[in-house]
């Protein structure tokens, strides 16, 4: 019982939902008798599905964001820092200023966007995957006149696989709104195969509904690089789509501490146990976009597997309760 009982360090690296949600719930349950800790880069918690508000201007940046010091309330001491490195053999983390051990480490640093995979998409997209992009599109957003708005995917993981889709719907909704949706044509493209089957399948949904709004989908389309100076997206065979505003996905890898510490297996990131979010290091888990589940990368799914993950760990912890499985509710 001394080794159940002995005072624990629960380690959370990332502030977004995943994060938040473990750190709220380990400090509610255990926090008064063990030590939680939470490390973000940033001083605020940001709502990334917001982001597509922000881009037709209906939400500002201050309304989708909220200061991480609000955890301590919730016994989590919060310590804002780069993350330089991960050592699980050691049990330890270094930071830009000191290094902490722990006796469990959770990872849920999300996936990060990268540009430069893509030559040609910093000059040339403009997108509501990060807040200052976001900020930038609802700008040129006001000031677009007519013309041809072109949304697309790039190859690999990224954040909410729905988004794209509601980008399209949104952008539709706008226009009309602003009373110029004849002037402005909107096209769709994807890595993927045109969908089949029946309309109940969510794909063959999502397809049929952006069909209805006059929005044309280019699919199995495979962006090889942008022209910026003559507005074209070029594919893979030649094919080439041109646009006069590029509302196109980021490419998204795993936290470059992730790759540098060699806890990120592949592109869509660390592996886990599917039912306990373990990984093959003792005492480290993963959760949200940085583990490489058969899930979407969304905060929905951050958020129910950072509930189980505290209520396993607290188990375990304090001897106390069943351990449950991960059972998401997604599609």
């Amino acid at each position: 019982m001394l080794a159940v009982n002995r005072r624990k360090r629960i380690v959370i690296l990332g502030g977004g939902c995943g994060g938040v949600v473990a750190a709220t719930n380990l400090g509610r349950k255990l926090g008064a008798d063990h030590e939680v800790i939470l490390v973000d880069r940033r001083p605020d918690h940001i709502f990334m599905p917001a982001f597509l508000f922000i881009m037709l201007g209906e939400r500002q940046p201050r309304d989708i964001s909220r200061s991480l010091s609000h955890l301590q309330k919730r016994n989590v001491r919060v310590v804002q820092s780069e993350i330089l490195g991960i050592d699980p053999t050691r049990q330890e983390v270094a930071l830009a200023k000191e290094k902490i051990n722990y006796d469990y480490l959770i990872v849920s640093l999300g996936l990060q966007t990268r540009p430069d995979l893509v030559p040609g998409f910093a000059e040339a997209s403009l997108h509501p995957w990060e807040m200052e992009s976001a900020v930038r599109l609802r700008d040129a957003l006001s000031a677009f006149r007519g013309g041809r708005v072109v949304v697309g995917v790039p190859l690999g993981p990224y954040r909410c696989p729905p988004a794209p889709y509601e980008t399209q719907w949104m952008l539709d909704n706008y226009f009309r709104q602003r009373g110029i949706r004849d002037r402005v044509e909107i096209e769709y493209f994807t890595r993927e195969p045109e969908p089949t089957g029946e309309l109940h399948d969510p794909v063959v949904w999502l397809d049929a509904e952006s069909k209805r709004r006059n929005i044309k989908q280019n699919y199995e389309f495979v962006v090889r690089s942008i022209d910026p100076e003559n507005k074209l997206v070029q594919g893979l065979y030649n094919y080439k789509i041109n646009y006069d505003l590029l509302v196109m996905v980021p490419p998204h890898r795993p936290a470059q501490v992730l790759l540098d510490s060699a806890l990120a297996d592949t592109e869509t990131g660390i592996r886990v146990d599917y039912d306990t979010l373990m990984t093959k290091w003792d005492n480290v888990y993963a959760i949200g976009d940085c583990a490489d589940m058969p899930a979407s990368k969304a905060g929905g799914v951050a958020h129910q597997e950072a509930d189980v993950l505290a209520h396993n760990l607290a188990v375990k912890i304090t001897g106390k309760g069943r351990p449950v499985d991960l059972w998401l509710h997604t599609i």
